[in-house]
């Protein structure tokens, strides 16, 4: 994952000073380069997408565009992809462009009825255009290989025994129901998947999932993933 961050430094600098451009980049990567215009603060829209990327997708740069926000429900968790934008708009509005914003989503490849995951670095570069710098977000996204047996690692370290002391009276409380669908959010279910699978409404799922929060107190995917690691769920 460093190498990735490394790799980044190099393609902004270069960038910037216009030493090459993102086609050439694009080519080069063996990994999902993608470049986003900004209007101030917001992004306005993908501008490029290199070949590897739009290859493991199975989608071009304007069928992208074209998707919208289905775009992110048909190739990502919905529910990561928003606390990743909000991890994104805090980056943002920091204004320290000099750092990265780094994270871990799980992406639904070409082909593919399982996620796979990705490890990922934002930032916001300045690109040399014709008689100015243009600010833009360049993200590079790469395959984490063996990230469940990471996750596997990751539990045997956890201080298990001072987790589950702090939080059984919350798994107790959970019903049977609740737990079944926490192990399917854990494993990257969407909200309307785990209601298929169940065969009960979409509804009933979105009151589950509110029980669980509530029950849990987990804020976040990742908090809720460790919650159902420790406690076997996964």
């Amino acid at each position: 994952m460093d190498l990735l961050d490394i790799q980044l430094h190099g393609i902004s600098k270069g960038l910037k000073y216009g030493d090459f451009n993102i086609p050439d980049i694009g080519d080069i990567v063996p990994a999902s380069l993608m470049i986003q215009d900004l209007d101030g603060l917001r992004p306005t829209g993908c501008s490029y997408m290199n070949n590897w990327g739009c290859e493991n997708l199975g989608s071009s740069i304007e069928e992208i565009n074209e998707l919208g926000d289905i775009y992110y429900e048909r190739y990502f968790v919905k529910e990561e992809s928003y606390a990743i934008f909000k991890g994104m708009n805090e980056y943002l509005a920091l204004g320290d462009f000099d750092k990265q914003y780094n994270f871990f989503q799980r992406v639904k490849l070409y082909g593919n009825t399982d996620y796979t995951w990705f490890y990922t670095v934002l930032k916001v570069i300045q690109v040399k255009a014709a008689s100015q710098l243009d600010h833009k977000i360049i993200l590079l996204s790469s395959p984490v290989i063996g990230m469940d047996n990471l996750i596997a690692r990751v539990n045997k370290t956890l201080d298990q025994n001072s987790y589950i002391r702090s939080n059984y009276r919350k798994f107790a409380v959970l019903t049977n129901r609740e737990k079944e669908i926490i192990t399917l959010l854990a494993h990257g279910k969407s909200t309307r998947e785990v209601a298929e699978q169940l065969f009960i409404s979409f509804h009933t799922v979105s009151t589950h999932r509110k029980n669980i929060i509530r029950k849990t107190e987990c804020s976040s995917f990742a908090e809720l993933l460790r919650f159902a690691v420790i406690f076997d769920l996964v």
